[in-house]
This record gives structure tokens, C-alpha cells and sequence, in this order.
């Protein structure tokens, strides 16, 4: 669709390549003046850009809150007015949300608009929803726990303080392995993270950005249906998944699934959903996803929530925290969904993988009772 916004992918494209020079200057240099612990969020920099400050409270409570996805994203006047643009958001910029209206026009795969101000209106494809809720840091780690980021945004930091440089900003619904905590010289508590890409890398974000996962929320869905009698369809076609008991459908969600790119060359680049008979073989709570460094999307994605897989050569049916565009193809193969339909798949497929478990897979003795996943064209 011609107009239609860069994504996050590109829009970490368009920013990794200068990540030191706008650490020092530019638009990541005003977040850094937010790092002053006597900050007076009256103007000198952008409402979203303090780590300390509450989105909530400086943007009056509204119902809901909203992170922007794109580079560049357009505010239109009326919903369905794409081309009318009063004024312009960028990436990870957190917006009011006011209400949810239908209007098809010009994009029909999802008609939902959101309105985040009088007579501003905004496509949802781009704006994730999320919360903003803090956390009572854990006074004992013991050998580490998983850990929901649970704020728009939570920076990883080198060092256990605010003034230590930073690099990923950790969206709402980042999962990541808590593995130490460190209190800084205010008292404020810090959690060092386990990145799976970058395991001896210090990565340390405010604890109280991070909910601790109980060991409930690993539970099994619907222990007693026999695995054979479970089983996943995915309709490329439609872009839907559904979940099958018994051959009657318990759960079904929409997708975004493989897509194709352009590289600088303007050659195209196939990034089908595989399709056909699979089956569960490896099971992740979290996962630094990353590649597509040849095309135009390429993709730096840390702590990607529930992750199953049903390829070894890394298809996956995943939560999705860097766009809220389900309806139509935009993936690299893997098949997005929401962070909450990812966790229930994540739970329901078998084999089961419980709360201790970094990484589930399937062996050769379960290979036969591990869920069906049938991808269709």
C-alpha cells in the first residue's frame, strides 16, 4: 500500500547505524537529559522521553496508552483520511488512546483507528497498546526468574545506573531471564537480564519495570486432551490460526505471516511461511530475533515473548511487540500474533515446557505426541 509507514524494523534500521553519534546527540541525547534525578518534566524535553516520569501521569490518565511502531507515523483529522495529514508521531513515542473506531478505508485487512486527541486520529497498524504498570522489585534472585517488561518503555543500561550509556529500548511485553539485581546510590533497584543473543553482556534495566512470572502462567492448557487429538491450522489465505480439540476449534487468533522484501538492489526476497505439515520442536519463552541485515526490513528484536517453533530453520508462531498490524503478510516467515495469543499457544501446544526451561525441545521419542501445526496457502 503506497503512503503506508516504515516499521520498527526500519526504523532500528535507520537508527542502528548512528547509535553511538545519537547516544551523544540528536533525539536519544534529549532522553538523556531525563537521566537527572531533580528532572522537571515541564518542557525541557519530550513527554515521553523520562525514564523516571509516568506516561500516565503526564498524559492525564487516559484509557488506554499507545507505543508508535514507526519511523514516522501520520495523525489524520478523521478516520479513513490518510492522505489528510495534520501533523506527524515517531518511533516509540507513547500516545493517549481515547477510543477505537472502524473505518476501512484504506485498509481494509484492519479497519481499527485511534483516536488520541480532538479531531486526531491515528491507523492502529502501527500503534501497539500497552500498559503501564510497576513492579515491587524481588529482594532475592536465587537462580534467576522470567521477567515481563510491564511499562512502554524500560532502556537497557550497560551499569545498574541511570547515567550508564544504553542501547535497546525494551518495549511493553519484552520477556527476558532475570538473573541478578543491583540497588544504585538513590536505592533504586535495578534487574540484570540475560539477553540469549549476547549472554556475557551486562544488561540491566529498573526492576520495578519488571513483573516476575509466576510459575502459574506456564501451566498447562487443557492437560487432559490427548496430544493427537490437538492440533493447529494456519490459513495463509485468511491470515488466521486456530486451535483444534477434538477437530473443534477452542481458540483461534489473527496472523501476519512470511512476506517478501526488496533489497537496496530492488531485487525481491521470499519470506514464505512454510507451508504444510509441522510439528512442535522447540518451545521458548524468549528470544533475541535478529536478520534481514540484506534486504530493506532488516530486524534487531530482543526478548520476542512465547516463541513456539514448528521449523528448525527458525519458523515460529510468536508474540509481537513492534506492530499491532495483524490481517496481512509482513514477517520473515515466523507467524505473528498477539503477546497474549502467543502465551496461550505457548501453553496449550504439546510437549508442555514448564517454568525452569530456557529451551523446550521436542525429542525423537516425543516427536509423536508434539501438536500438528499445518500451515495452508
Amino acid at each position: 500500500m503506497s503512503g503506508a509507514p516504515l516499521t520498527r524494523r526500519a526504523a532500528i534500521k535507520a537508527l542502528g547505524g548512528a547509535a553511538a553519534s545519537l547516544l551523544a546527540g540528536g533525539r536519544l541525547a534529549g532522553r538523556a537529559l531525563a537521566q537527572d534525578d531533580d528532572y522537571d518534566p515541564g518542557g525541557r524535553i519530550r513527554v515521553d522521553c523520562d525514564e523516571l516520569a509516568s506516561y500516565n501521569e503526564l498524559l492525564g490518565y487516559p484509557p488506554m496508552l499507545g507505543r508508535v511502531e514507526a519511523y514516522i507515523l501520520r495523525v489524520n483529522p478523521a478516520p479513513g483520511a490518510y492522505n489528510d495529514v495534520i501533523d506527524w508521531v515517531r518511533y516509540d513515542q507513547v500516545l493517549p488512546i481515547y477510543a477505537a473506531v472502524r473505518e476501512p478505508d484504506p485498509f481494509p485487512h484492519n479497519e481499527v483507528w485511534y483516536q488520541v486527541g480532538p479531531e486526531r486520529f491515528i491507523h492502529s497498524g502501527m500503534v501497539v497498546p500497552v500498559d503501564e504498570r510497576y513492579n515491587q522489585p524481588e529482594a532475592v534472585i536465587g537462580e534467576g526468574f522470567w521477567g515481563e517488561v510491564t511499562v512502554p518503555t524500560s532502556w537497557q543500561h550497560w551499569e545498574p545506573v541511570l547515567r550508564s550509556p544504553r542501547y535497546y529500548d525494551l518495549a511493553y511485553g519484552c520477556i527476558f531471564r532475570v538473573v541478578d539485581r543491583a540497588d544504585d546510590e538513590q536505592g533504586r533497584a535495578w534487574y540484570k537480564l540475560l539477553d540469549d543473543l549476547h549472554p556475557a553482556s551486562p544488561w540491566w534495566v529498573q526492576a520495578r519495570h519488571v513483573r516476575k512470572l509466576a510459575a502459574e502462567e506456564f501451566t498447562a492448557i487443557s492437560p487432559e486432551v490427548p496430544p493427537e487429538a490437538k492440533q493447529i491450522e494456519i490459513s495463509i489465505a485468511d491470515q488466521t490460526l486456530r486451535c483444534l480439540e477434538y477437530d473443534a476449534t477452542v481458540f483461534t487468533t489473527r496472523i501476519a505471516s512470511g512476506a517478501f522484501f526488496r533489497d537496496n538492489e530492488g531485487n525481491v526476497h521470499e519470506f514464505n511461511t512454510p507451508y504444510g505439515e509441522h510439528t512442535a520442536v522447540i518451545k521458548m519463552p524468549s528470544r533475541h530475533m535478529i536478520g534481514g541485515e540484506d534486504i530493506d526490513d532488516s530486524y534487531d528484536l530482543p526478548g520476542v515473548p512465547w516463541c513456539t517453533y514448528f521449523t528448525y530453520k527458525g519458523a515460529a508462531i510468536h508474540g509481537t511487540y513492534w506492530h499491532n498490524d495483524f490481517g496481512r503478510p509482513r514477517s520473515h516467515g515466523c507467524v505473528n500474533v498477539t503477546n497474549d495469543a502467543a502465551k496461550w499457544i505457548y501453553r496449550w501446544t504439546t510437549p508442555f515446557a514448564g517454568p525452569e526451561e530456557v529451551a523446550r525441545r521436542t525429542t525423537a521419542e516425543e516427536h509423536d505426541q508434539a501438536t500438528r501445526i499445518t500451515v495452508y496457502p
